[in-house]
């Protein structure tokens, strides 16, 4: 083992204890808040630190360092130190949970960079698994006893049901190939390409990475999961854990484009969860009022365009899906992180609770214009060359319906944004709608991650040529 490989989760354990054991010694919420911050520095320093390195952490086979897991753990860090530098004293978590709220998202962080470096079976089931159940706990420390019970159980229910098919998909690969290794399967895969059961297997496999990424029909916690759960929990499943999502469905593609016309199947398959994401998504949404519920069935709608080249299975397709998916998480963090700001005091956020907030905050409204910009598609920003991308790699492979029809969604969804747009700028805020305070961590946070959604968008060059370099080492 070599421990210099394992780094950013090395660090993220040990801080994840320190997370732990500071309230015991009597350290507040404020303190605990700084020491988060400053172990978030410390994964990002350590997952930055560790790119250049490859190798196996532990025995061959199991757990892989590359170019594709380090940067993308770089990203994972980072969105963490992002999400908790805008939770300082959530409100709408219980007040005993404020210390708590730093360690279980940072044990969920470990959990996802373990998923994507693991490369045998029982190793990513343990990384799926310690990644969902911290944020299945905090989200059932709502306030709201009621409200956080609802949408915890929703989402745990239907998540450890996810889980399971995943691991009756994974069972299936061990009997066709005798072995959990990744390797094993690549080795065989011109002879498990000809077996029915080898696909139905990874259709199961792929079902808990759907899941997460709320696809249709994996979509139905999203909308009321959104909705109820503090605001700053779901910032971080906004965000976050779109982008360890979207990595883990390019790794396990990764194993079966080399099967050629073989996996022709499951690329229809995953195009027609595309469609009906994307469509489904933005449909629903057009009839919502609450933001976050509105902002779900978005995150439905883009999981659909992030599975366009996911679906090409191609080196481009794939290169195009992972920097949509930073993108996208930057998109949505800065939307999360005003809507938290703006709906401090509130369960719920109405669109209408934006009514003015030009005025109100001009600087906020400025964010949120940037982050639905890109969501939107709109030049500068990300989400207009990110979805350039994705569609070229469609294109690529002869796919021009399908982005036909995924533009005349994004088209639909220009409806509901501009909806939220004119509440911001053109409806006047009302007599008793409060004053939206700024604090240092927060204007960091929202400033980083509007330069990711601009500078992407304007110079995407550089996070072009680190994720082609990500694609070619998860292909090599």
């Amino acid at each position: 083992m070599e421990p210099s490989l394992f780094a950013p989760e090395l660090i993220a354990l040990l801080g994840g204890l320190l997370l732990f054991g500071a309230p015991l010694l009597g350290a507040g919420s404020t303190t605990n808040w700084r020491l988060a911050i400053v172990i978030g520095l410390a994964t990002v320093a350590g997952a930055i630190w560790t790119l250049p390195m490859s190798g196996d952490a532990f025995a061959p086979g199991i757990y892989h360092i590359d170019a594709f897991s380090q940067s993308v753990k770089v990203v994972l860090a980072l969105g963490y130190l992002l999400v908790i530098l805008g939770a300082r004293e959530p409100l709408t978590l219980r007040a005993h949970a404020w210390c708590e709220l730093p360690m279980f998202l940072l044990m969920a962080t470990v959990g996802m960079m373990i998923m994507v470096s693991a490369t045998e079976l029982l190793t990513l089931y343990i990384g799926m698994e310690l990644a969902a159940y911290p944020v299945y706990i905090v989200i059932a420390l709502h306030r709201n006893p009621a409200v956080g019970a609802e949408s915890s159980t929703k989402y745990m229910v239907q998540g450890m049901m996810a889980s399971a098919v995943s691991l009756y998909g994974m069972s299936f690969l061990y009997g066709l190939t005798g072995s959990t290794y990744f390797s094993a399967m690549g080795v065989q895969i011109s002879t498990l390409a000809a077996t029915p059961l080898f696909w139905f297997g990874i259709v199961l496999l792929l079902s808990g990475f759907l899941f997460k990424l709320a696809v249709a029909p994996f979509h139905f916690w999203a909308a009321d999961t959104y909705e109820a759960s503090p605001h700053e929990v779901i910032t971080f499943v906004a965000s976050v854990s779109k982008v360890a999502a979207i990595a883990l469905l390019c790794r396990i593609m990764s194993l079966v484009i080399p099967a050629g016309s073989e996996a022709m199947g499951l690329q229809s398959i995953l195009m027609w969860f595309a469609l009906a994401a994307m469509t489904l998504g933005n449909l629903a949404a057009l009839r919502q009022s609450d933001l976050k519920r509105l902002l779900g069935y978005s995150a439905v709608a883009h999981a659909g365009y992030a599975l366009i080249g996911v679906q090409a299975m191609s080196a481009s397709g794939l290169t195009a899906a992972l920097f949509y998916a930073v993108g996208y998480g930057a998109m949505s963090l800065i939307c999360f992180l005003v809507i938290a700001a703006v709906g401090r005091d509130q369960d719920r956020v109405a669109i209408e609770d934006m009514s003015g907030l030009w005025q109100r905050s001009p600087g906020m409204a400025l964010v949120f214009l940037v982050g639905l910009l890109g969501l939107i598609g709109l030049p500068p920003t990300v989400g207009f060359i990110g979805k350039w991308f994705l569609f070229s790699a469609a294109i690529e492979q002869g796919q021009f319906m399908l982005v036909l029809v995924a533009a005349i969604n994004a088209t639909i969804a220009l409806y509901y944004y501009l909806v939220i747009l004119r509440q911001i700028y053109l409806v006047e805020a009302t007599a008793e709608a409060p004053a939206v305070k700024w604090t240092p961590s927060l204007v960091i946070a929202t400033t980083v991650g509007s330069v990711i959604v601009v500078g992407m968008g304007v110079l995407p060059g550089a996070a072009w040529d680190l994720a082609a370099l990500a694609v070619a080492a998860l292909l090599g």
